[in-house]
């Protein structure tokens, strides 16, 4: 099996190159090229990739810090879906939640309310939709082109357009612990190690850190599913002892 993307606990590889967590943009531009765009100034996306580089832990509008105390919560997200997905044209992705495509937004009018449906409002909402329009794709994290390759978690193959059960069955088949729901959305539900697999984050949650004992520092491993689509694959670095709750 080939892929590009090699993730374990221990270990985050492109091409057999280690991904520079905690290292300034320009170690990533060695790995994937110039950044095509930004979306405020903590995130870099590669329209062409299919790939993102988010920092929550800065606002929208700070400076660039290249500083190891700021780079060390970078997240590399691998995007599976986009706006022009089934989820993304009817508003189901996680940070797109109800932008709804043109396309879509359009046929709903004509099968619920035609007569409301006029030019001029079939245009604005094709516009407004357009790149440089008010919801335009510009102004959102999601890449232009999706990511297309397989990439391997623990070993375990993920591919566009696998289910959460397609996936625990492969991890499985080797023996590796399921990715259960991530339970942090504040709803007072105690959902922790569901599979449902239709709307929100999972990840193994009985994972053992066990790297190298010089190693100071290991990897969290994520999948987001939005209208029971795979939506992306989440990375991020983290320094031994540091039990922050932010992922």
């Amino acid at each position: 099996m080939t892929t590009d993307f090699q993730l374990t606990e221990c270990e985050a590889y492109y091409k057999g190159k280690p991904l520079p967590f905690g290292k300034p943009i320009e170690e990533w531009e060695k790995l994937f090229g110039k950044p095509t765009r930004k979306f405020h100034e903590a995130t870099f996306i590669w329209d062409h990739l299919g790939l993102a580089i988010d920092n929550g832990n800065v606002t929208k509008d700070q400076p660039y810090d290249p500083s190891f105390e700021v780079r060390k919560h970078d997240k590399l997200i691998i995007f599976y879906s986009n706006l022009d997905s089934p989820a993304g044209q009817k508003g189901k992705l996680k940070f797109a939640f109800e932008r709804e495509s043109a396309a879509y937004l359009i046929n709903e009018y004509k099968k619920g309310n035609p007569a409301l449906l006029t030019k001029e409002l079939e245009k604005k909402i094709t516009d407004d939709r357009s790149i440089g329009g008010e919801m335009g794709p510009d102004h959102f994290i999601y890449p232009y082109t999706p990511y297309k390759q397989t990439v391997t978690i623990d070993g375990s193959e993920i591919h566009a357009g696998i289910s959460l059960k397609e996936l625990n069955k492969n991890r499985k088949a080797k023996d590796l612990e399921t990715f259960t729901f991530r339970d942090d959305n504040m709803n007072l539900v105690d959902e922790s190690g569901t599979t449902n697999g239709d709307n929100g984050e999972y990840w193994n949650d009985n994972r053992k850190i066990e790297c190298p004992k010089k190693q100071n520092y290991y990897f969290l491993n994520s999948v987001q599913y939005s209208g029971a689509e795979l939506e992306y694959i989440k990375i991020g670095y983290r320094v031994q002892g540091d039990d922050s709750p932010y992922f």
